[in-house]
């Protein structure tokens, strides 16, 4: 039976030709060490290397390519409500990228969309009116799992948001983990190697070098996910050096 935590192939895919058990990933390690038939590394003490292995791996994928691992979900505001359960509306939620706000309820929520803004605590009192934020979108914060309002309002909250990384549950989860590249496999097999060899006091330095070169190897490997048209953050694209006005200029494509 499937265990697994929270499972990031089942928000955005994955290649099923490097699907991933528990076991493949122990195997994995045990070999990488030599520990294959040692006594110290147990199951248990695998378990939790190869967890330790999926946060930090996943934390410096993630670093590397934001947008491919960005989610979003959108809810309706109630007029009533300034405190809502990301956990019924953000699947897996880890870290926020940014809101925006329609003045419109679900479905329609065809008003164009504004960016919501944080607030902050101690200036929480200049939101506490009615006409504070009248025609703007409201302000928030995050408060653990919950996204709260400054104010109550109606509308629709489109969120993107970073989901968590996956997690084995037991010794005998059977789920998969579904990586996106042979690399983001070896980076975690590494760090749960590192994690063991920090345990049982040994040196470091050897798997830390090949960390280092599969971080840098993830750089590539995101950018080849979608080699021919890569992500620009400005929403006419990047310049073009050939057009009027060269590349110091307003040079963009239409």
């Amino acid at each position: 039976m499937s265990t697994l935590a929270s499972s990031l192939p089942l928000f955005l895919g994955g290649d099923a030709a490097l699907a991933k058990s528990f076991a493949d990933l122990s195997l994995a390690v045990q070999q990488q060490g030599q520990w294959e038939n040692s006594a110290d590394i147990t199951p248990e003490v695998l378990l939790q290397a190869i967890n330790f292995g999926l946060i930090e791996g996943y934390d410096i994928m993630v670093q590397r390519w934001l947008d491919y691992y960005t989610l979003d979900t959108t809810f309706e505001l109630l007029s009533s409500t300034t405190t809502y359960s990301l956990s019924g509306f953000a699947t897996g939620f880890y870290k926020l990228r940014h809101c925006d706000y329609s003045q419109d309820t679900l479905p329609t929520a065809t008003s164009r969309w504004t960016r919501m803004l944080p607030f902050d605590l101690s200036a929480q009192y200049a939101y506490s009116g009615t006409t504070a934020t009248a025609g703007r979108a409201p302000r928030y914060r995050l408060q653990g799992q919950n996204l709260v309002l400054a104010q109550p309002v109606s509308g629709s909250v489109r969120m993107y948001y970073i989901p968590g990384a996956p997690q084995f549950l037991s010794t005998d989860d059977t789920s998969l983990v579904l990586f996106d590249a042979p690399v983001e496999e070896m980076l975690v097999v590494a760090i749960a190697q590192r994690e063991i060899l920090e345990r049982n006091d040994l040196p470091i330095v050897d798997v830390e070098r090949k960390i280092v070169r599969y971080e840098n190897k993830l750089r590539v490997a995101g950018d080849d996910r979608d080699a021919g048209e890569p992500i620009y953050l400005n929403p006419y694209g990047p310049k073009r050096d050939f057009l009027v006005g060269g590349p110091d200029d307003d040079a963009w494509w239409p």
